[in-house]
């Protein structure tokens, strides 16, 4: 129903899918994870450009199911982008 309201872009979609990613990482299924939270990031960086805190904040969960994947070499370059926006904009 919402995305046929708001479109697929709209930043409530964004948000949405990245709560589903939340669940599905929580239920260890991190295939679905990562491509609700890679959606959600696609729609935030159209509306946001690259360097905004919410982006930092996908980034930080996509980090987090690639560590648990064991996947660390991802994950660390996921929480040093995160890290990197986040002092960009708290100084």
């Amino acid at each position: 129903i919402q995305r046929a309201k708001l479109g697929n872009d709209h930043r409530h979609i964004a948000a949405m899918r990245n709560n589903i990613g939340t669940v599905y990482k929580e239920q260890g299924r991190y295939a679905e994870a990562l491509d609700a939270y890679e959606e959600a990031l696609r729609i935030q960086r159209a509306k946001l450009g690259n360097d905004h805190r919410h982006i930092a904040a996908m980034r930080n969960n996509i980090g987090t199911v690639y560590k648990e994947q064991g996947r660390y070499a991802e994950a660390l370059d996921a929480y040093e982008e995160a890290l990197r926006i986040q002092r960009a904009k708290l100084g």
